[in-house]
């Protein structure tokens, strides 16, 4: 059988909610032994978030903690018990990666801060990610990714001109951070197999965020302009935007670069005359008249044809259209696997394929606790009279 590319590599996952997840998530679909490490008494904070399966809310039914934490191990340690580290030190010990997203100072708290992580064992790597880094006059204020977008300046380019700043879908800066920081434990990975030695690699969510607005900055500071709002309007662009289609919130988005382009559209919307017209009026104007035309189509038989046409067109697809797509099917993007509570459900693969090494999700996100006396007794070689006295002195919840 082929193997993952991060076959072999054991992870000790501290991670919770998104950012951390994200990136160990990448490492156990690849091959890794991902152990996460959460309980009752403190159990991951998207568990107890929707959307839950029939919904029904409980602690193991949220599609938002299932979709991140694919082919996990998943076990119940009270990490604020005096003698957690009776448990905890033998994974470190087992472990190449220990992965936090906690605020700075806790992973000290529980000693288990990188100059006691590495006592413990020297090869470890360990990934640290927070929304504002490990020091600086903000590393201790709570935050999240909405807060990150904000401070990477996101938000106030996002919107309209005439309105406030609008707050992206979800926590923004929690999906930009986990590519840099899978990208950053690679690099710590390579550096171990040619030195030996493990390291420290700490990351802010914020600084990873920024980057997504460097032309923006590179813009300001060669011509003194700042990215304001701007709606759907790129420069340079004939048009470009989204506009209604037949059927409850169906939109499809369009755009023409050039006039090939610009002449297709109007030829399959029937209107030349109308559009150059609107054209000539301005943005506003060409908006109205696009979406007039197309408000009574199709979306889906529109965005056939554009693309017939030449003209780069893309409905906007809701989650549902997203698990029926033929092209994601056929790229065998989701996988079904089954949950003991939750059924089964298609669970978003990988976005990059290696041939040699080719990614496999091997089973559904834990239950809280589900692998305790699987990864205590197969991993750490604790015996059945071990874990009854865990669990007499309140160690695993």
């Amino acid at each position: 059988m082929t193997k993952g590319i991060f076959e072999g590599l054991k992870v000790a996952d501290f991670t919770w909610a998104a950012a951390g997840p994200i990136a160990t998530k990448q490492l156990a679909d690849n091959g890794a032994t991902v152990v996460k490490i959460e309980s009752f008494r403190h159990p991951d904070s998207i568990r107890l978030g929707g959307p839950f399966i029939d919904d029904k809310p409980g602690i193991n039914r949220s599609g938002f903690f299932a979709d991140f934490h694919s082919s996990k191990l998943g076990i119940g340690v009270d990490m604020n018990h005096a003698e957690a580290l009776e448990i905890i030190r033998p994974l470190i010990e087992w472990a190449d990666i220990v992965a936090e997203s906690f605020r700075p100072g806790i992973m000290k708290k529980w000693g288990l801060d990188y100059d006691s992580l590495r006592k413990i064992n020297p090869r470890i790597i360990m990934l640290s990610s927070s929304l504002y880094g490990a020091d600086g006059p903000w590393s201790q204020h709570p935050g999240y990714g909405a807060q990150g977008a904000a401070l990477a300046g996101i938000q106030h380019m996002t919107g309209w001109p005439d309105m406030p700043p609008a707050v992206p879908k979800g926590a923004y800066s929690d999906s930009v951070s986990p590519r840099y920081a899978l990208a950053a434990l690679t690099a710590a990975l390579i550096h171990r197999e040619k030195t030996g030695e493990g390291q420290y690699v700490e990351m802010s969510q914020i600084e990873a965020t920024a980057q997504l607005v460097a032309p923006q900055l590179l813009d300001l500071q060669v011509t003194g302009t700042e990215a304001q709002r701007a709606g759907n309007f790129k420069p340079g662009a004939i048009l470009h935007g989204v506009y209604p289609c037949a059927g409850e919130e169906r939109w499809i988005t369009l755009e023409c670069e050039d006039e090939t382009q610009w002449e297709a559209l109007a030829a399959l919307l029937n209107d030349a005359e109308g559009l150059n017209a609107a054209r000539a009026q301005g943005r506003d104007a060409l908006d109205s008249r696009v979406a007039q035309l197309t408000a009574p189509v199709d979306a889906f038989e529109l965005m056939k044809a554009c693309r017939a046409a030449g003209v780069p067109a893309g409905v906007a697809y809701k989650g549902s259209d997203l698990l029926e797509d033929p092209i994601l099917e056929a790229r065998d993007h989701f996988w079904p696997l089954h949950h003991e509570e939750m059924g089964t459900l298609k669970y978003n693969g990988p976005a990059y394929r290696h041939n040699k090494t080719p990614a496999k999700l091997r089973s559904a996100s834990p239950r809280l606790g589900e692998h305790t006396d699987q990864v205590l007794t197969e991993i750490l070689g604790f015996t059945a009279d071990d874990l009854a006295s865990f669990r007499d002195r309140g160690l695993l919840q």
